[in-house]
């Protein structure tokens, strides 16, 4: 059927047999656009939609509700149609919802129905056509992000840059660069199908993790965790851009000829540098002098600043003439015992125990001296394999404590000691894990200060987990010796809070309790008050310096330790491993062998 410009013409389908609307597009007085009156909408050809409508009834059922009893109103439903250039076949170009809604209405509730449409010069591009469609867009409440980055990417295909585009659509040129983001990365688009209510600025971030578990990792801490996702981001982004440049480094130093090793796989016979001497004297190597050496690698070690740090290795250090220092000392060590007449052992002889565990008798205050065992038959010593604080540590035993009447102090075990490789890799696991968490302490200070608590005075109950309250009072219970420290000044908390620090002797004038006393705070903000004295509480402990090391943090944490890690994992805290391995030391054994049973020294080490 074809229709002539009258705007005013009725269009009348005979019998069932739907005739696509058509314009005779020779008119060249016609004027558009222009609206055309009471059209057939099943006569509308609907092709180009960016967004697939499955079942207009289920999906918007209040669309079919108000045009059945209204119809369409031609002042806010107008459906945007251009006719093909060359058939004048009239399609849609906007509004496909309300067409597909008009369309069922006319089969079921109003077979009478009749719409009016707006009509657009034939020849529209397709570019136009996409412009028109995103405007439409913008007033729909259900349109995402990865749509609209559909939108944008076609765009591109006729010419046109971001910076046009952001002027055409009217939209910001950030929003479009991230929307291009998202249109070029199917993983992200994905992501965003899946999670439709996400910003398309957080999903083009997404566009930039390039390791798939931690894109994975991403998508759940937007389900999860969002008000997190930036935070855990940077640090994702943080530890690519060091792969990234440790790659570069050492394809550099390749290029000038020098091994490059991972510091973490070295064979047994490699040292670092810093640590050799020569065969004469104890003079530490220098690197430069060590250039020339057949054995000569180098470790690379990115910080998150992207500082490199390069460690100068030996791979064979004995079979080109160096000596490890402590090594050197280890052995000075053992020379002044013998000299002395000591009896040395193994450090992991089964018969020996060391003095701190034992007492002379049940009578005794203390632990047996070496002043005091000299006498006895099996008064011995051993040397451990490594040095402390450029000493060599020599440890004194007894090897049959039971037969010289010695008695076991309490607390200690008669068992064999660990093997001299056991100490030696649990060694090295305290030396790294100990510089990791210093350097998390600082990580999760900057997530307490800048995205947990930043604007707790606009947080809401929603925002908060479930049986958070349960919590805060079990604080009384099991971190109770963290807030005895930190009470009454709760320093700490005051930080998180943003708040003066508390002065004086006078605690009513202390900062936290004038903001509980004011009528204008709220429940809520109490509740976040008092977070934050247990998190500033039990967070303040690890200023103390005995804290950086192993055996009082991650190796052998308190119970005041373990229950902040758990109320920081309720809170969505994204811990790092070394602060995982406080709530499940067993996390560490992928990264040390040593720590599983039945570990034998033949097993190779981390």
């Amino acid at each position: 059927m074809t229709a002539t410009h009258d705007t005013e013409h009725d269009i009348a389908p005979a019998g069932d047999e739907i005739a696509l609307l058509t314009l005779d597009v020779t008119n060249k007085k016609t004027k558009y656009p222009y609206i055309w009156h009471k059209v057939d909408p099943r006569s509308l050809r609907a092709a180009g939609n960016f967004r697939e409508i499955h079942d207009i009834r289920a999906e918007r059922p209040d669309l079919i509700e108000s045009i059945a009893a209204n119809g369409m109103d031609p002042k806010a439903s107008l459906i945007m149609t251009v006719p093909d250039l060359e058939t004048g076949v009239v399609q849609v170009i906007a509004g496909f919802h309300r067409h597909a809604a008009a369309v069922e209405v006319r089969k079921r509730e109003n077979p009478e129905l009749l719409i009016d449409i707006v009509v657009h010069e034939p020849g529209t591009t397709r570019a136009e056509i996409l412009v028109a469609q995103s405007n439409e867009n913008d007033h729909r409440k259900d349109f995402t992000g990865v749509e609209q980055a559909g939108i944008y990417r076609e765009l591109t295909l006729f010419g046109l840059d971001a910076e046009t585009i952001s002027k055409r659509v009217v939209h910001p040129v950030e929003r479009v660069q991230a929307g291009l983001k998202v249109a070029a990365n199917p993983r992200v688009r994905a992501a965003g199908a899946a999670m439709p209510d996400t910003d398309i600025l957080l999903l083009a971030a997404l566009a930039d993790i390039t390791d798939e578990a931690d894109h994975a990792e991403l998508v759940e801490v937007l389900n999860t965790h969002p008000y997190n996702f930036e935070w855990k981001l940077r640090s994702k982004l943080t530890a690519q851009n060091q792969r990234t440049k440790q790659a570069e480094e050492a394809q550099r130093l390749r290029a000038d000829g020098v091994v490059v090793v991972d510091d973490h796989d070295l064979p047994d016979t490699a040292g670092p540098v810093h640590v050799l001497c020569g065969a004469d004297d104890m003079t530490p190597l220098d690197a430069d002098q060590h250039a020339t050496c057949p054995g000569r690698a180098v470790g690379i070690e990115v910080d998150r600043d992207l500082d490199v740090e390069l460690t100068e290795y030996c791979l064979d250090y004995a079979a080109f003439g160096h000596r490890m220092i402590a090594d050197v000392r280890i052995e000075a060590a053992k020379a002044e015992l013998q000299a002395a007449g000591v009896r040395l052992v193994a450090s992991d002889d089964a018969t020996a125990l060391t003095l701190r565990g034992l007492q002379a008798d049940r009578n005794a205050g203390q632990h047996l001296t070496e002043d005091e065992h000299a006498g006895c038959p099996g008064h011995a010593a051993y040397v451990e394999d490594f040095v402390l604080n450029d000493k060599a540590e020599v440890v004194f035993v007894c090897t049959d404590y039971t037969t010289h009447g010695h008695i076991l102090r309490q607390g200690f075990s008669s068992k064999t000691t660990r093997s001299r490789q056991w100490k030696a890799a649990e060694n090295k696991r305290a030396e790294v894990n100990n510089k990791e968490w210093k350097k998390q302490k600082a990580e999760r200070r900057k997530w307490l200060e800048k995205v947990f608590f930043k604007g707790w005075r606009s947080r809401n109950d929603k925002s908060l987990p479930a049986r958070l309250q349960n919590w805060l009072t079990l604080a009384e219970v099991q971190a109770s010796h963290y807030l005895a420290e930190a009470a009454p000044m709760h320093s700490y908390a005051c930080t998180l809070l943003g708040l003066n620090q508390s002065v004086g002797s006078v605690r009513s004038a202390y900062p936290i309790a004038v903001h509980l006393r004011k009528k204008t705070t709220s429940a809520t903000q109490a509740t976040l008050i008092r977070l934050a004295m247990v998190l500033g509480a039990c967070e303040s402990h690890y200023n103390a310096s005995f804290t950086n090391t192993a055996d009082r943090s991650w190796r052998e944490p308190s119970e005041d330790t373990r229950f902040y890690f758990e109320l920081l994992a309720l809170l969505g805290y994204p811990a790092e491993h070394i602060e995982k391995v406080v709530l499940n030391p067993d996390l560490d054994i992928e990264h040390w062998p040593h720590l599983a049973p039945g570990w034998t020294p033949s097993d190779k080490a981390a």
